[in-house]
């Protein structure tokens, strides 16, 4: 056989291939299949109410706090109403060790005194951001529970002052 005419029958199958591939039944159209469920919403079984904001008042002599005195574990909003300008910043702190604000309240001479913060005192996570009234607003995590003490102080001059204490229990599950 020669080269020409094995070419040719060469081609000859492939042109009937093309032709045959191309001329078949035309493709099946998938047919839909039925869902065999049905989604419904699911009412929520908890709702949780959030928690306003606790306020902090500091006069310049006195440090006042309004709201709750015990909060679940999670992200709580603090605001600070500094009347005295001294830039005071607020803080809110663990309580180690069966330590109680007391035992804060007893490192001090006086309202007002500045002192290192013991060991058995740790602050809490939280950052702080201005308000549409020119009030700061902390978010603090209070992801521990125990007991806690909310406090301002000041870095010039040095200052301390306790407002209150602050107990965290366990957030109720969902």
């Amino acid at each position: 056989m020669s080269r020409q005419k094995l070419s040719q029958q060469v081609m000859w199958a492939i042109l009937v291939t093309l032709l045959l591939v191309g001329c078949g039944a035309p493709a099946a159209t998938p047919t839909p299949i039925p869902p065999t469920a049905t989604l419904t919403p699911v009412p929520p079984t908890a709702t949780l109410t959030p928690v306003p904001p606790i306020e902090v008042t500091f006069d310049g002599t006195e440090c006042t706090v309004s709201g709750p005195t015990e909060l679940p574990t999670g992200d709580h909003k603090f605001v600070l109403k500094d009347l005295s300008e001294q830039n005071q910043a607020l803080y809110v702190s663990l309580l180690l060790d069966g330590k109680t604000y007391q035992d804060l309240l007893d490192l001090q001479s006086e309202p007002g005194e500045y002192y290192p913060k013991p060991r058995w005192s740790v602050h809490t996570t939280g950052g702080m951001r201005r308000n549409a009234k020119g009030e700061n607003v902390y978010t603090f995590s209070l992801d521990i529970e125990g007991e806690h003490a909310i406090y301002i102080g000041s870095a010039f001059p040095h200052s301390l002052w306790f407002c209150a204490p602050l107990k965290v229990i366990e957030a109720p599950s969902q």
